[in-house]
């Protein structure tokens, strides 16, 4: 691993030589801000994939961390966007081998990465003090719904062979790893005479920064995810009902995914709002998300109708990107913008899959 990658080296990876990109996007898409807008910006930007990552990034350190990049000439701003210097540029593709050691996947479009930690972390806590029979202990402080939720998942599984299942299944799971990262994966788990390491000294035994211990958490638990909810749940059941209720099926979220299936089992996008007792642009927004975040969407149900010559060729000439909708209205009137982002949409994915 890079020894001097940090957060402004993360945060150059999104940005462009050849555009200006906008800054909230990248925020946004970072914190886990669900807007089509923002999904839409954060799919061009190939933000998607980091979703959600880093839900208590706060607007001042982003600024922080864009302002040093600003002042070593590693990108430019102007106004609300930024685009790489060349400088930049060279910087960018010297951590990218850094940068691309970590898979997410769009982890973050299906759950909070923080609340599964925190949950894995004082259920460990429990079951270890309920094997030494110890009921005289300061909990592990976390949420209100996680603390709840491991006192049930608790009370719901504990039986004298508790404790040696759990340790079996954690075990299984470690043994997927690499010895090192199985070691740093429990370094800081916290149990019966058994404090965990700090963070601070997890880092320097790793010879990290703060920032790579960061990612490295989150990857290992983005493993551990994956692992829990694979389909084998009959194989470690305890670690997949820690996992289950904060995981959802879908990308989408819950609205949107009630729009799509409706007009999956053939209910036009009118049907869908009187149905469902919303605004006709609802449905259209949630279709969009839809259109962004699932595999296989059916475009030529909105796309069907061959485009004018003139239309077809200024797509050509240009980058999805920088395609302008009053530029399609004059060519095509009869485009609406729902139809032009749908061919942005479609432009995009058609380009990733090549």
């Amino acid at each position: 691993m890079e020894k001097d990658f940090d957060f402004a080296d993360f945060l150059l990876q999104f940005y462009s030589r050849s555009e200006w990109r906008r800054s909230k996007v990248i925020l946004n898409n970072l914190i886990g801000r669900r807007t089509v807008s923002n999904l839409f910006w954060g799919m061009q930007y190939g933000l998607l994939p980091f979703f959600n990552l880093f839900p208590k990034l706060k607007q001042d350190t982003f600024d922080h961390y864009q302002k040093y990049l600003a002042q070593t000439n590693l990108i430019q701003i102007h106004d609300t966007e930024a685009q790489l210097t060349q400088a930049g540029q060279q910087r960018k593709e010297a951590k990218q081998k850094a940068f691309l050691r970590y898979k997410f996947s769009g982890i973050g479009l299906y759950t909070n990465l923080t609340v599964i930690q925190d949950c894995l972390n004082l259920s460990v806590q429990i079951t270890s003090e309920f094997a030494y029979q110890n009921n005289r202990y300061y909990p592990l402080q976390y949420s209100g719904r996680v603390m709840n939720f491991c006192k049930r998942w608790f009370h719901i599984n504990s039986t004298q062979k508790f404790p040696d299942e759990f340790h079996a299944e954690l075990t299984e799971f470690l043994e997927t790893l690499n010895s090192k990262d199985a070691d740093v994966f429990v370094a800081g788990f916290v149990g019966h005479n058994t404090f965990g390491l700090t963070d601070q000294q997890i880092e320097t035994n790793l010879n990290l920064t703060s920032f790579e211990w960061q990612l490295k958490t989150l990857d290992l638990i983005t493993q551990f995810i994956r692992w829990s909810s694979d389909g084998h749940q009959i194989n470690h059941p305890l670690c997949t009902q820690l996992i289950t209720p904060w995981l959802n099926d879908s990308p989408l979220s819950m609205s949107s995914a009630t729009t799509y299936q409706q007009f999956l089992n053939n209910y036009t996008i009118e049907m869908i709002a009187q149905k469902r007792k919303v605004k006709v642009n609802t449905i259209r927004e949630h279709l969009l998300e839809a259109a962004i975040l699932k595999n296989n969407f059916p475009f030529q149900s909105f796309l069907s109708k061959p485009l004018p010559d003139k239309l077809h060729k200024y797509l050509q000439d240009n980058a999805s990107g920088k395609w302008q909708f009053t530029d399609v209205t004059e060519l095509a009137p009869e485009i609406s913008f729902f139809e032009f982002r749908l061919l942005q949409i479609r432009e995009v994915k058609s380009k990733n899959d090549d």
